[in-house]
């Protein structure tokens, strides 16, 4: 009796420890996606009409960080208190007024840069998850703009390190150019942005996994103040928002999509770019 009851609790005891080993898995292995989500959110999320409804889709979506252009009117404190809606403690801007970029995140963020002076709306360079993160916001023509923070990502690149630029870039991607000239019938193209992104090895890791995603604006939101209809809206869609990953980190990546989700058609012009990156081998 006395053997039985010592091998039950050796039994118990290997059970027990087999589930912790398990659930430590199970939970680095969750750990091990990073879900990154960049959006275009129309002069502060529709002129701050729509911060509600925007944080409780952002929420529904779980991401572990989000880039964010057109913050106008938003304090880099007002948005720590939004981020705290979609789970995020920390949050950065790179300027107060104009046309602000915005990074939030669940884990700490560090800022590396903020850069106005000389562009048209800047950038941010920060790090989180331990990658750099760029966030764009670019204007047409403003080619130079690319030029100097492509320099600054070449020393990164040199140094081993991971890199991620993202955001709006107010120029289309070659690899949309059959789509646009059958569709985008009102809209210029020019690749020059994506071009020289792409020219330093970077990744488009939307086209890598859903080479069928082809627009990223513009939403019905803007009828009529800058379409007349639905038919008008259609002439003009295209896909100028972008995540583009350094070579180590797109061959990991999972997915890649923009969501064209009817709730949030009234939130902003620009539909959401999401990702997800596999950051296990590069912890």
């Amino acid at each position: 009796m006395e053997n039985t009851n010592c091998q039950s609790i050796k039994l118990m005891l290997i059970m027990v420890f087999a589930c912790m080993v398990n659930g430590c898995v199970t939970d680095a292995a969750k750990g091990d996606t990073l879900k990154i989500l960049n959006w275009n959110v129309l002069y502060g999320f529709n002129h701050h009409k729509s911060i509600e409804e925007a944080s409780r889709w952002i929420n529904s979506q779980k991401p572990n960080i989000i880039a964010l252009q057109e913050l106008n009117g938003i304090s880099e404190k007002s948005l720590g208190e939004y981020a705290k809606r979609w789970g995020h403690s920390y949050a950065v801007t790179h300027k107060k007024g104009g046309f602000p970029v915005g990074l939030t995140s669940k884990e700490p963020i560090e800022v590396i840069e903020r850069k106005s002076k000389g562009y048209h709306h800047g950038f941010l360079h920060c790090k989180t998850y331990g990658i750099h993160f760029f966030v764009v916001h670019f204007w047409p023509g403003k080619f130079t703009e690319v030029d100097k923070i492509l320099r600054r990502i070449e020393r990164l690149l040199v140094l081993k390190e991971k890199v991620v630029i993202l955001g709006d870039f107010n120029g289309c991607s070659r690899k949309d150019e059959a789509f646009l000239i059958a569709n985008a019938k009102s809209r210029k193209r020019d690749y020059t942005f994506v071009d020289r992104v792409e020219a330093k090895g970077f990744v488009d890791i939307v086209h890598k996994h859903d080479p069928k995603a082809k627009i990223s604006c513009p939403s019905p939101i803007t009828i009529p103040r800058w379409s007349k209809d639905m038919e008008e809206l259609k002439l003009k869609r295209y896909r100028i928002d972008f995540v583009f990953a350094d070579k180590a980190l797109a061959k990991d990546s999972r997915s890649g999509t923009i969501s064209l989700a009817k709730e949030i058609d009234t939130i902003s012009d620009h539909y959401p770019v999401i990702v997800e990156l596999d950051i296990s081998k590069h912890n």
